[in-house]
């Protein structure tokens, strides 16, 4: 009994008898550790034995009870049971019936076995043949097996025959050796075929070969073939394996990829041929080309490179960024702003040579894909002599404007504003020729008082329209010497005393102790129409002052310059009348305090003068506040 019961431990089977009389059931020891459970603690009955059958279960092995009793016939049927700790296991129960003499069953005789972990072992390699089924079928692989014994093949795949657009049965049969399957290869292939595998069933030769197969439905396919002969101990040949893959996709991407790599190969000899057209058009041309990737120079030619003083496109591209050929002083988007402004459309622009000289260029361009990346592709001309040239022509052009604008304003001046002054003497003074005898006095001294203002604003204007005349004559050269400002102040301002006195206007000059390098003449007539202009626009008790001052200039052809001010407290002006003082195509003239009219071309000889002087003309004023006007002279160096 010992040993009974070691054998079952080891082949995981127990016996079981069920005494069909009495309804009694034995179990061996190995049944008992099959359930799970303890003979010592537990009674196998039929209707406990089946509380220990798996729920999903319990339906078909209660039926199979029925039969048993009902039958007596040997029986055998698989289950799972329940162990008391929840662990299920899969059990084999087979049966037959004891005997009478006389035949009558009196119990049933039987084994149960675990079978557990072959039901895992089997579902595994199961789960693999499926995988491997699956892999074949996915990669279009299949194979078959030659049997050297049978002299035929053993073996077909499922995929080997769908490969073939066939069952593996039909497949079998009609290719049961297979140097036939050459009948169904294209018949470019046919004998490539057959001789490999010939070699390989009769030598024992392996093989890898690829041809095209026609199957039965006129489908051509493309297949890969590999032969391995299996050898005994021996060396001698058993069996002839070989694996078959359909690679009619990846044939035909093959022959995509090669047109395509022959396309490609034409495009690139082509795009080489209009490289090097290109390179010879761009070396050979006088303008300057630039390729540019953000602000980086990836290309320059020779023409380029020479513009900027350098002796090879190569030396170009070594700067690296664009904006080190930019002017100085430039903010760090100067280039951007440049680069952008010259899409498709030409701008001038100057660039800095490598000796950090100026030069002045067209320049166009366009964004275009270089080596495979996007860049921005300038187009250059120096034309630097031509744009000094147009800049003088500029100038040139705007100094004939201005002048023709002031000869415009003199024939005005003369047509209108000296022609009515002298309208005016002759006027009063033909009253008082006709008239004197018979006129009282006090109208008299009216009339001739009138004639004198009259004449003497005829007077002036015309001192200013000679002084205008020989201002603008571009011979006539300024008489600088060393004066002392305090004197020509004076000077200025004596003949404009009387006017200031019969007004009520104080005249101020607080100038003291500074000489300066002028045309004596010149500014006198300067400070005079200053003071003039300030009498003219104050109320009684006011104030017109005279004041200068050193100022220190820094880069300039003078050390030193004296800044001169002639400030009133009259009655101002706007901003927007102070602004067109000096256009000369506006009519910037107010009546003065007391009615005084002006022609305004004090001013400009005012300004015309001192730019002579290589100084300059400014206003301050504001309404109810006074004006002042302010310019500059060198100051005497000796000083």
């Amino acid at each position: 009994m010992r040993l009974l019961s070691l054998a079952e431990s080891v082949g995981n089977m127990g016996h079981w008898y069920w005494d069909l009389e009495t309804g009694e059931i034995t179990w061996s020891d190995q049944v008992f550790r099959i359930f799970g459970l303890s003979p010592d603690i537990f009674t196998p009955t039929l209707a406990k034995f089946v509380e220990y059958v798996h729920p999903d279960d319990q339906g078909a092995v209660s039926a199979q009870i029925k039969k048993i009793i009902a039958k007596r016939t040997p029986f055998e049927f698989d289950m799972r049971i329940v162990r008391p700790g929840g662990a299920v296991r899969h059990i084999i129960a087979r049966g037959q019936p004891e005997r009478t003499e006389g035949g009558s069953a009196i119990a049933m005789i039987g084994v149960c076995t675990d079978v557990t972990d072959a039901f895992a072992a089997l579902r595994s390699i199961q789960d693999q043949n499926e995988m491997l089924d699956l892999a074949a079928e996915l990669a279009h692989l299949g194979h078959w097996v030659w049997s050297a014994d049978e002299r035929s093949l053993s073996y077909c795949s499922d995929e080997l025959a769908r490969i073939h657009e066939m069952t593996p049965v039909v497949f079998q049969g009609r290719f049961s050796d297979p140097r036939n399957i050459s009948h169904a290869v294209a018949a470019k292939d046919r004998a490539h075929y057959r001789a490999n595998v010939e070699r390989g069933l009769a030598e024992g030769t392996p093989y890898e070969i690829e041809y095209e197969i026609e199957t039965r439905f006129a489908t051509s396919k493309h297949v890969r073939e590999i032969g391995q002969p299996i050898l005994d101990r021996n060396g001698k040949l058993t069996r002839f394996v070989a694996t078959v893959q359909d690679v009619t996709d990846v044939r035909q991407r093959e022959l995509l990829l090669e047109a395509a790599m022959r396309a490609l190969e034409s495009q690139t000899e082509a795009l080489k041929r209009s490289e090097n057209k290109f390179r010879d058009m761009v070396e050979g041309s006088i303008q300057g080309i630039l390729v540019l990737r953000g602000s980086a120079i990836v290309f320059a030619n020779q023409a380029m490179a020479t513009m900027l003083g350098l002796s090879a496109p190569e030396e170009v591209t070594a700067l690296a960024d664009f904006s080190k050929l930019l002017p100085r002083g430039g903010d760090s988007h100067a280039g951007e702003r440049m680069l952008d402004s010259i899409v498709g459309k030409l701008g001038r622009f100057a660039l800095t040579t490598i000796e950090r000289k100026s030069i002045w260029i067209d320049a166009i361009g366009r964004h275009i894909e270089w080596e495979g990346a996007s860049a921005f592709l300038v187009t250059v001309i120096e034309v630097t002599d031509r744009h000094y040239a147009e800049e003088a022509l500029k100038q040139k052009t705007a100094e004939l404007e201005e002048l023709n604008l002031q000869k415009d304003k003199l024939f005005s001046i003369i047509a209108h504003d000296l022609k009515g002054p002298f309208n005016s003497v002759l006027g009063f003074a033909g009253l008082l020729a006709a008239k004197a005898p018979t006129m009282p006095p006090e109208k008299t001294t009216e009339y001739a008082n009138l004639v004198y203002e009259s004449a003497t604003s005829v007077h002036d204007l015309l001192d200013n329209l000679l002084a205008w005349a020989s201002v603008q004559m571009r011979d006539v050269t300024l008489r600088t010497t060393s004066v002392d400002l305090k004197n020509v102040v004076d000077a200025s301002l004596f003949p404009l005393r009387a006017m200031a006195a019969e007004k009520g206007v104080e005249i101020v000059n607080t100038v003291a102790g500074i000489r300066v390098i002028a045309d004596e003449n010149m500014i006198r007539i300067v400070i005079r129409n200053l003071i003039s202009n300030g009498i003219k626009f104050t109320n009684s008790n006011g104030r017109v002052q005279v004041a200068a001052e050193l100022v220190p200039v820094r880069g300039a052809a003078y050390d030193r310059v004296v800044e001169i001010t002639v400030s009133d407290t009259g009655v101002g002006m706007t901003p927007e009348f102070a602004a067109n003082l000096f256009n000369t195509g506006r009519k910037a003239s107010q009546i003065g305090t007391r009615g005084e009219r002006g022609t305004g071309l004090g001013l400009f000889l005012c300004r015309d003068i001192i730019s002579r002087h290589g100084g300059s003309l400014t206003v301050d004023s504001a309404p109810g506040r006074g004006t002042a006007f302010r310019f500059t002279l060198p100051a005497d160096v000796a000083e």
